[in-house]
């Protein structure tokens, strides 16, 4: 340990600063901290009370997805705010789906069904359930999430304000402790989103209200044209709702969970798609490469600077900044690199268990131990995936042959456009 801390104390700075950009150091010990600063001079913050009369329809897509259906209706049914009615859209499923959801029709626990013949995508499910909607307020949803009984008024609190029009909760896992990956993908989760998303909300400066639990003012969602074909139809909308001069919230004390990935392969792919999606829509839907907007407010340009300069920038730099180390250090390349990672770990640990305090999360020997090699996960392996997706989707646009939406829904949509 002494002669890791005498080689990183002897390197030059350059080496260091650049290492804190690229392994993501420096991103949420700041979110953090200020998150912390905030609460110690103003208290936890709660969200106000949903108004007088805020009416509620919640919109469960789901394709195949009988196995957390029933879970994520009751939870519903125990909210606080009850909703106005429920409907579930059956978007083709091969499963128990439908039959599960006419039960709960037939048991008065749902409202409406809406079957699908053929799958045509989670877009155009929302948007047709959300024709038949009668709420002030939309609650799109994955049939597999489930809500904390408050969930629904923190959220609607939040849409008081007449210049909110879409607002998105906090994410718990709820399959934690089934692997080591699922394990991972919950501190991730406790780190990315509890926390990156309450400071982002803090400048104003949200960029995507989750697909797995969010809200909408009906009247804007159907006046703004509803969600785009997809993929990635959660980060559009949320950023056309910003270019249209809408805000847009994160809810911290509003709770949901949801199942992740439990291996791998499955995650991999999962987080392929989202990180294409957001190079295609980021870039060639909006034109956000470019640093500085003509008439762009503050908070957009915040939400553009974080995703350019702390996501993007780090991971292509990746490859290339491993390469100047092992030029500058030589044979001393892996002890320097070494010397990083244990101050990645040490600084993770701290990030970790201030998120954990902060967000009042139970810790527990398991969440310690996947904490370990957290930096690892986040800093090193997700990182060279997210490098191989974005050169992936720069290089040959592999974003146009997603099969998450049908192609013939796809085609039919932008076809249509022209």
């Amino acid at each position: 340990m002494f002669e890791l801390a005498q080689h990183l104390a002897g390197t030059n700075l350059f080496s260091l600063m650049f290492a804190a950009l690229i392994f993501d150091i420096p991103r949420y010990t700041l979110s953090l901290i200020s998150l912390a600063l905030l609460i110690m001079l103003r208290g936890p913050s709660h969200s106000r009370t949903p108004p007088g009369g805020a009416s509620v329809s919640v919109i469960l897509p789901a394709f195949n997805g009988a196995a957390g259906l029933d879970r994520s209706i009751a939870s519903l049914r125990r909210q606080t705010l009850p909703p106005l009615e429920i409907i579930v859209v059956d978007d083709g499923s091969t499963d128990a789906t439908r039959a599960i959801a006419e039960r709960a029709r037939a048991r008065g626990e749902v409202d409406m069904v809406i079957c699908h013949g053929t799958r045509c995508g989670r877009s155009a499910a929302v948007n047709a359930a959300a024709r038949f909607a009668r709420g002030d307020l939309l609650l799109t949803a994955d049939s597999d999430t489930t809500f904390d009984p408050t969930t629904l008024a923190r959220m609607a609190g939040v849409l008081r304000d007449p210049r909110v029009a879409a607002a998105s909760c906090n994410i718990d896992v709820t399959n934690e402790r089934d692997t080591l990956t699922t394990g991972l993908q919950s501190v991730e989760y406790l780190m990315s989103l509890s926390a990156g998303r309450s400071f982002l909300d803090m400048i104003e400066a949200i960029a995507c209200c989750s697909g797995a639990c969010s809200m909408y003012r009906r009247d804007v969602f159907m006046r703004r044209g509803g969600l785009d074909v997809g993929p990635g139809e959660d980060l559009e909308f949320t950023l056309r709702l910003r270019r249209l001069g809408h805000a847009v919230r994160f809810v911290p004390d509003a709770w949901a969970t949801t199942a992740v990935p439990d291996n791998p392969v499955s995650l991999l792919r999962q987080r392929a798609r989202w990180d294409r999606d957001a190079l295609r829509i980021r870039f060639m839907m909006y034109g956000e490469f470019s640093l500085f907007h003509p008439r762009e407010r503050l908070p957009d340009t915040l939400q553009r600077l974080d995703f350019i300069v702390l996501d993007l920038i780090p991971t292509l730099m990746f490859p290339f900044y491993l390469i100047y180390i092992v030029a500058v250090f030589g044979g001393n390349a892996t002890l320097f690199l070494g010397a990083v990672y244990v101050l990645m770990l040490v600084i993770s640990l701290f990030n970790v268990a201030l998120a954990f305090a902060l967000f009042n999360r139970s810790a527990s020997f398991f969440s310690f131990s996947v904490a370990l090699i957290f930096p690892l996960y986040q800093g090193i392996v997700m990182k060279c995936a997210r490098f191989v997706t974005y050169s992936a989707e720069i290089l040959f646009a592999t974003s146009r042959h997603d099969d998450f939406v049908p192609p013939r829904v796809r085609r039919a949509l932008l076809s249509g456009r022209g």
